[in-house]
């Protein structure tokens, strides 16, 4: 049993990790996806601008500082496993995830922001192994697609910075949007339409792949969503961004949490929510006041993980110490100067 369990990756989850090791606690750390950063991973090639002492850099950046801190002092980190719910048992709790595994700790931190983002995928059938190297529901490093035909799908505003993003590097890019559903601005897709590498087509769906040599993507079928009549078109990969749904497990009908909006774990002063020993930070987090920006999740970090430490050992200090002077981060070499 550790002391504490950390549920969620992103901001919150990996600065509470850090900040629970620098306190002397032991930690697992809980990721539904295969991956950390949380919803910093929905825009990686945008820039942040709002972190405190770091100018506006991609939000990969980010995510690479914040592993690489929470990383510090050695929590388990557990990906892929969705935790489903969490019970009291005699002086433990016990956090349950969806593959029935159980996992036993003294407190709990809910990091898990308003749940795990699932991106809506093309209805078209296509071999699974395509997610991961011709058709994309996230960016990838843009790099991938230079000198490559690429077709991005997505009727809203990120669709379109994809677009644009790849232009930079690619043979020619063709967008496709429902021009009912357009969120981006005019001024956006004017940018698209006088970009010569971008050629966009409206009122069209992706409704067929094939394949020459059953490993990678020859062409797209195009189909009009009035007319039904179709087009294919040669690509070499393809970008989707058809929205995300979210999904909580812990957020459920019937539950002991107080919760805000039902979505929202509402925490007191010392960032525990209504149930003793659980702890929430970041944006899965609701107080008076909140603001929903990287930023304060870091804050809520803190404060639970000192909650945590007093709870777990009342004669503990009320913070814990961050300077050169740190005997483990001294030993680690931690990059604090």
């Amino acid at each position: 049993m550790v002391d504490v369990i950390i549920i969620g990756g992103g901001p919150a989850g990996l600065y509470s990790a850090f900040y629970c090791g620098l306190r002397g606690l032991s930690v697992q750390l809980i990721e539904g996806q295969h991956f950390l950063g949380g919803k910093l991973n929905v825009y990686k090639e945008k820039n942040v601008w709002d972190v405190g002492g770091l100018v506006g850099q991609p939000a990969k950046n980010i995510i690479d500082s914040l592993i690489t801190q929470a990383e510090t002092f050695e929590p388990e980190i557990i990906l892929g496993k969705s935790v489903i719910d969490i019970k009291k048992e005699d002086d433990a709790f016990c956090v349950q995830t969806s593959d029935s595994d159980n996992y036993y700790s003294k407190a709990v931190i809910i990091g898990t922001g308003t749940g795990i983002s699932i991106p809506t995928k093309l209805d078209s059938d296509y071999p699974v192994a395509y997610e991961t190297t011709f058709i994309f529901y996230d960016m990838p490093d843009v790099a991938l697609f230079r000198d490559k035909v690429v077709m991005v799908s997505g009727s809203n505003a990120k669709a379109i910075r994809w677009a644009e993003n790849v232009s930079d590097v690619a043979k020619k890019v063709y967008f496709i949007y429902r021009k009912d559903l357009q969120k981006g601005s005019s001024i956006d897709l004017t940018s698209l339409a006088t970009n010569d590498k971008v050629i966009c087509i409206e009122n069209k769906k992706i409704t067929k792949f094939t394949s020459l040599d059953e490993e990678s993507i020859h062409s797209v079928e195009l189909t009009h969503l009035l007319d039904k009549t179709s087009e294919w078109l040669e690509v070499d990969t393809v970008l989707v961004s058809h929205g995300v749904k979210k999904n909580n497990p812990l957020i459920k009908e019937t539950t002991e949490f107080d919760l805000e909006k039902k979505t929202y774990f509402k925490i007191n002063n010392q960032g525990e929510t209504s149930i003793e020993g659980i702890f929430a930070a970041g944006d899965a987090a609701f107080y008076d006041g909140k603001l929903r920006m990287i930023a304060e999740s870091f804050h809520d970090a803190i404060k639970a993980s000192n909650s945590v430490k007093k709870k777990i050992d009342p004669k503990a200090t009320d913070r814990g110490k961050v300077s050169s002077h740190h005997e483990e981060l001294k030993k680690r070499k931690a990059p604090i100067e």
